[in-house]
């Protein structure tokens, strides 16, 4: 269901960018089996010319007998030609698509792009500099880290070593991962002198997938790496806020977190965190369109993912969503797969091909950032003792009246976007939480013994009188 729900993300996510210009140059570089390219080629069509890229002779096979089984035409480009190598004479086929068979980087490095997809085994960060070296303005970059290890910091020591920044388990850890990763690409894309406007950020149980648009230029940059701080966390309530920008050193940074730790609590109780991305994770309008497009294409799988990610963004309540299963796994979304037993990995790859057209349409003036609460809190880590805490609609709505932003997040189940302080929200919860049954049982076996203790039985009472 992940890895569907993913596909289907940057579909929705290609089929938007083929409403503002056409046709569209796309690159999915680590295609594996093809199931992601044949998907865009066959319901695009025309809109779009894809070029599915692996390395490993047993993926390009795959790809090949995917590509026929599909009815599409695959043409395979060699690195000592230019030409089409496979000439397939059969009239049925609905459409063409390129393979290659290269290294990533030396491919996104020799051709540009309006669209990329990555998505390699585990970390992406070593194909972020060629990915935005050539793709093209206005155009979409989609990065898949299946690297879960170190971003949801459980091996701390490989995060340092590939995103550079300091990270500890947190509560928020799912979203604190979606932050380190667009700190990466912000990184990648400023060297290049290009700026990114985030669309999408998800982050579930094995992958995070982020959706960027580019902004071309050093002042655009520049504002994008204004977005990379750290952020100062508590030990002891897990409060947190986003350092703000400055030249001049803190005596106490720790006093700028709203809670009252640092002063109740001897040593350092806070930590500083990142450099992590601290700007928009969504973009509520690009996201609108997304979700146009799931409706009208019948992608029922990711309706409500869209619908969450939405009410995220907008700081609103959702509504519930029925959301359909997937149909069998030899088809998706109308395209049929043959995925081999055996492992699709490597093998080495060369040069490439001529340059394109790179012109590029005006951004649309519907998509406006909007800015979120950065961060969320989960009502099971911060409930009081004792207490029964209400169900989680009654807390958004209880936080609302008093005049905070809130809105469920898709990072955690039970956790609560909001810009109320923590103190804020327990006081929230402990004016609106019940007595706990336990607690009542308690306290009533507590008034009992008591009673007992001040009326006790006299020694010459006698069975009759107790009856």
């Amino acid at each position: 269901m992940c890895l569907l729900s993913s596909r289907q993300l940057i579909f929705c996510a290609l089929a938007v960018l083929t409403e503002e210009r056409k046709p569209l140059e796309c690159l999915d570089a680590f295609s594996s089996t093809g199931i992601m390219g044949l998907q865009w080629a066959k319901h695009l069509g025309s809109s779009v010319k894809v070029t599915l890229n692996d390395i490993s002779d047993s993926s390009v096979a795959v790809i090949q007998g995917n590509c026929h089984l599909n009815k599409i035409r695959a043409v395979m480009k060699l690195d000592k030609t230019d030409e089409a190598e496979c000439e397939i004479k059969d009239e049925d086929f609905e459409g063409t698509i390129e393979v290659t068979q290269m290294d990533a980087n030396v491919l996104m490095h020799m051709r540009a792009f309006d669209f990329i997809h990555l998505d390699p085994f585990g970390t992406s960060v070593n194909y972020l500099d060629a990915a935005f070296r050539n793709v093209r303005n206005l155009g979409i970059v989609s990065v898949t880290s299946t690297d879960t290890s170190s971003l949801y910091a459980k091996t701390v020591h490989v995060a340092k070593r590939h995103y550079g920044c300091n990270i500890i388990r947190t509560e928020y850890y799912k979203e604190l991962a979606a932050r380190v990763v667009l700190s990466a690409v912000a990184r990648a894309a400023a060297r290049c002198n290009k700026g990114i406007e985030v669309l999408l950020s998800v982050a579930l149980e094995h992958f995070v997938l982020v959706i960027v648009r580019i902004l071309r230029g050093p002042s655009l940059a520049d504002e994008s790496t204004k977005m990379i701080n750290n952020v100062i966390h508590c030990h002891w309530c897990e409060e947190r806020i986003f350092q703000k920008e400055g030249n001049m050193i803190e005596e106490n940074p720790y006093k700028l977190l709203p809670c009252d730790c640092h002063m109740s609590m001897p040593g350092r109780s806070a930590v500083m965190l990142g450099p992590v991305w601290s700007g928009s994770l969504f973009n509520a309008g690009f996201l609108r369109r997304m979700l146009f497009e799931a409706t009208s294409r019948g992608l029922s799988d990711i309706q409500a993912i869209l619908k969450t990610l939405i009410c995220e963004s907008e700081c609103t309540t959702p509504k519930q969503f029925s959301v359909q299963p997937s149909q069998g796994n030899q088809e998706e979304s109308g395209v049929f797969i043959k995925i081999p037993e055996g492992d699709v990995s490597t093998a080495p790859g060369k040069r490439k091909c001529p340059d394109m057209n790179t012109a590029a349409p005006k951004r649309m003036k519907s998509e406006v950032r909007t800015e979120h609460p950065p961060f969320y809190y989960s009502i099971h880590r911060h409930a009081i003792g004792g207490l029964n805490i209400p169900k989680l609609n009654k807390i958004l709505q209880y936080l609302s009246e008093a005049g905070f932003l809130v809105s469920r997040t898709h990072f955690d189940p039970t956790g609560i976007r909001t810009n109320a302080s923590l103190a804020s929200l327990k006081a929230i919860l402990k004016k609106n939480s019940s007595l706990s049954n336990t607690s009542q049982v308690s306290s009533c076996k507590e008034g009992s013994e008591s009673q007992s203790e001040e009326t006790p039985l006299q020694e010459d009472t006698t069975l009759s009188d107790l009856k």
